[in-house]
């Protein structure tokens, strides 16, 4: 039990660190500031990795410390905290890349409201699912430490 425990907190780490290298919004239309994920679209199309945001080093560091923890096998309750963490922020970062264009657009007036919804289009890629999925992982490997 110990082992599977270990490989699914690895396998959560990994597919965090995939997560921020994946893809998570794919915007096309106008200049938009994706501000919650500090990212700047330009017109045209534009997709949006972890990479292009801040947000990617602290996904990396977390990926870090929760595949550290899980070699040295210590610290079962800060993983199980951890992987909730990581889930509650992907269902957040899922939501928003989801709704960028209207989140983003939100009180700017009604006129860039629908021009916006008329001429920018957003699609989330697979880095927030995988995010999840990482989060899950490191909770089932956390209660069956």
């Amino acid at each position: 039990m110990k082992l599977i425990s270990r490989l699914l907190l690895l396998a959560g780490a990994a597919g965090m660190g995939l997560a921020a290298l994946l893809p998570w919004v794919t915007i096309g239309g106008v200049t938009l500031d994706l501000g919650l994920i500090s990212a700047q679209v330009a017109p045209g199309a534009k997709t949006v990795s972890g990479t292009d945001t801040s947000i990617w080093p602290v996904l990396i560091g977390v990926a870090a410390l929760v595949a550290l923890l899980a070699i040295l096998n210590v610290a079962r309750k800060l993983l199980l905290a951890l992987g909730l963490l990581v889930i509650a922020a992907g269902v957040g970062l899922q939501y928003y890349v989801s709704n960028a264009v209207e989140i983003e657009t939100d009180g700017s007036g009604v006129i860039q409201e629908t021009l916006a919804n008329a001429l920018v289009t957003n699609s989330a890629g697979p880095g927030p699912p995988v995010l999840i999925a990482s989060g899950v992982a490191i909770v089932v490997g956390a209660l069956l430490s």
